[in-house]
Order: C-alpha cells, then structure tokens, then sequence
C-alpha cells in the first residue's frame, strides 16, 4: 500500500480526508495529518509517505514552502495541493514545484479519487522501471490465463451489485481475505485498479440502458450506480470518446468503435463472475 501524509490547518477537513475516502480501493493508506506545514515535515522525514497532500495556506510554513523542501530533500515523494482559493498565481507556483494536482475546496470525492489513482499508476510504474534497471535479465510479467478462485468469486460479487455502493474492503470481507492483499490480486489479475473495473461495468451496463430503453442519462447514471452526474459524465468520456448525451443521439456507433480496444480482462472476469452475456 502506498503512504499519502494529509496537511491541513483545519481539522474537519483533515478528518473527513482521513477517514471518509476509500483509500484502499485505490492502493493507498494514510500514514498520518498534520496541522502545519512544521508538523508535516517532521512527519515526512520520519515515514517518508509516498504522497503528501497539503492546504496551500496555513500559518507558518506554507503548503508550497512545505512542498518546496520535500521536493528538494525527498524528490521521490510526490505532492498534491488543495485550497479554497481559486488562483492562477497559486497553481502556476504549484506546477513549478512539480506538485501533480490542484484540488479546490470544498473536496469532491470523485477529485480526490481520480487524482490519487493516477498517482498510484505512476508509482507502480516507477517502481517497475526500478526493479528493471536493477536486474540483468528482467523476466516478463506472466498472466493467468483464468482467474484464481478469488478473483472470479469478487467478478461475480460485483456483476450481481454494481448498481450498490461497492467498496474493495466489502469485497474482501465477503472473501475472508485481507483488503490489501486482496488489492493487489485483483491488480495482478485484472489488471485494474479496483475502482477503475467496477466504473468499466457500469459504463459498459450504461451503454446498453442508454440505447434500449430511451432514459434520461441522468436516471441511466443512477441506475448503474454513480451517485454523481458529473463523474458518470467524465468516466464514459474517458472510456469511449463521446458523452453519454451523444452517444444515445449517434445510437453509439462511435463509442462502440472507441471502446472496442478495451482490454480483454475486463471481459474475461466479468465472464467468470456472471452467467449472463458480457456486453
């Protein structure tokens, strides 16, 4: 699991970050808060956490003077920024010190999700290029070729609730399995975060409810789970091209084509988890 370090001067904010975000469905887990930037710096030098994610205004240390000292002592560990001001000066001066989002308050889940589960792409990435440069002969990757037991259990799991509010330490309760090891089998396996597979379904569930039954894309979204209008409307862009809005009015013959590179896994575990036929 990756470290993210939470600075805020204001502790519901702190509070509602550390305890109300699934951290683990996207890999991570916070190693701890603080309330200034002094307090932070303190922290980062004895856990050294993947990811600090810091208020831009506090008394004393600023955020970017906190992100100024990791970046030059601990340039490994990225950072990330949040603030209720929505100015040009503030994020011009974050993208100097190299910080890899922006986030304004008030915190949107979804943001927060997102951000996060890009940065444990690039982690996984780097720690990947490292462990290369540091074998003489690096050996490929190999797949199965059907899911363990495990993996077909949770495909099924999440087929039959997709419409519900699904967490990955739900998945692993159901499994009797440790969420963080459960994290990364399903990573392994799938080849997905865990959030990005539960989305696939529910868009691809979203693309069929669109065209057969005419709906509001608004009720479609509600219907295969997304509580938020406005992330259905980014995740089905991401993954087909088109909006949702659009693909309805073109009888999605676009975002069929987009979408029809999707990688196989999604397909092949969604298999092993439902009997009824994969979109």
């Amino acid at each position: 699991m990756y470290k993210v370090l939470i600075v805020d001067d204001e502790q519901n904010i702190r509070d509602r970050l550390a305890g109300k975000m699934p951290w683990g469905e996207i890999g991570f887990e916070v190693a701890g808060s603080a309330e200034s930037g002094e307090e932070a710096w303190q922290q980062v030098r004895r856990t050294q956490p993947h990811v600090v994610l810091t208020d831009i205004r506090m008394p004393g240390m600023t955020g970017l003077e906190l992100i100024d000292k990791v970046s030059r002592q601990f340039p490994a560990v990225k950072t990330a920024v949040m603030s209720a001001y929505d100015d040009f000066a503030y994020a011009k001066d974050a993208i100097r010190y190299g910080v890899k989002g922006y986030l304004l308050k008030p915190i949107i889940r979804e943001e927060v999700m997102e951000l996060f589960a890009r940065m444990a792409k690039e982690l996984a990435a780097e720690a990947a290029t490292r462990r290369e440069e540091t074998t003489d002969m690096p050996q490929p990757a190999v797949k199965q070729a059907e899911p363990s037991p495990y993996i077909a259990e949770a495909a099924r799991y999440i087929v039959e609730r997709y419409k519900e509010r699904i967490l990955l330490e739900d998945v692993a309760k159901h499994l009797h399995i440790n969420p963080n090891y459960f994290s990364t089998l399903f990573k392994r396996e799938t080849g997905y975060n865990f959030i990005d597979y539960v989305n696939e379904i529910r868009i691809r569930r979203s693309m069929d409810l669109l065209l057969a039954t005419g709906k509001r894309v608004s009720d479609v979204a509600t219907q295969v789970g997304f509580s938020n209008f406005s992330y259905f409307n980014k995740i089905f862009k991401r993954l087909t091209g088109v909006t949702p809005q659009a693909y309805q009015e073109s009888q999605g013959k676009a975002a069929l084509k987009a979408i029809g590179g999707t990688p196989t896994s999604i397909e092949r575990f969604e298999a092993a988890g439902a009997e009824e036929e994969t979109p």
